[in-house]
């Protein structure tokens, strides 16, 4: 069976968008006079996906008010510590309402299809997409092995002497996760401390899981932290993927 579920990580405060950030979640930022939440969730309804779970925070009232998508299930819960606690607490609350395989992502994200489709078409039970280089700024890099021809997640930093070799990519923000990596996360999600975000407790559960690392070196996508990344994704980005159609 195909993967009919994704968790949104939505809870953040948006501190470094300024005013912006102050008035709306970043899931609600527009590029093209479409939400960044509201474009992702139309891709993951036309991927396949049924059941869409939100884990909202700051300004969580905006999510009430989405509008529906056809096919689609769209739940939200509530972090309560989103202004105390890292994107990790995001996750913990998030795991409790997944059952099996499940698509993770960050809701400050825009990308094209193909992100979707190659996660989905991996045969890999637990998959890491990544990019090549970026150069938006504010990157998450990832390291791999070669395990036979497979790239395995070894571990990601935004700093990338953190470890001595290149970074196989950047991370993109969207995950598959399995059945018995979920329940991993789970296990270090409640160990995380206060501030820990999401992606330590892929590290850490990377211990006890095997995960792959796949890579779309032309792959168009943007994150959006800040005015300036705004900038760059509407100025250089969006373009593009308009043209894809």
């Amino acid at each position: 069976m195909g993967i009919e579920q994704a968790l949104i990580l939505a809870a953040g405060r948006g501190v470094r968008m300024g005013p912006r950030g102050q008035s709306i979640p970043k899931g609600f930022i527009e590029v093209g006079g479409r939400t960044l939440v509201s474009r992702s969730l139309s891709l993951l309804a036309a991927a396949g996906i049924r059941d869409v779970t939100i884990v909202t925070g700051h300004l969580a009232e905006n999510y009430a008010g989405l509008a529906p998508v056809p096919g689609l299930a769209v739940a939200t819960l509530h972090n309560p510590l989103f202004a105390e606690k890292g994107s990790f607490e995001s996750l913990r609350v998030g795991l409790g309402a997944m059952g099996g395989p499940f698509l993770l992502l960050e809701s400050d994200i825009i990308y094209e299809p193909r992100a979707l489709a190659t996660v989905l078409e991996s045969g890999h039970d637990s998959v890491i997409l990544t990019s090549g280089p970026t150069g938006a700024g504010d990157e998450v890099y990832v390291w791999a092995d070669d395990h036979h021809g497979v790239a395995r997640f070894r571990g990601m930093s935004k700093q990338r002497t953190t470890h001595p070799d290149a970074p196989f990519g950047e991370l993109v923000g969207i995950s598959k996760i399995s059945a018995a990596l979920a329940h991993s996360l789970s296990i270090h999600a409640d160990e995380a401390k206060p501030d820990s975000d999401y992606e330590s407790a892929v590290v850490r559960a990377a211990g006890d899981t095997r995960i792959a690392c796949l890579r779309v070196d032309d792959l168009l996508w943007g994150e959006i932290d800040d005015e300036a990344m705004l900038a760059r994704v509407e100025a250089h980005l969006w373009p593009r993927l308009v043209a894809l159609g």
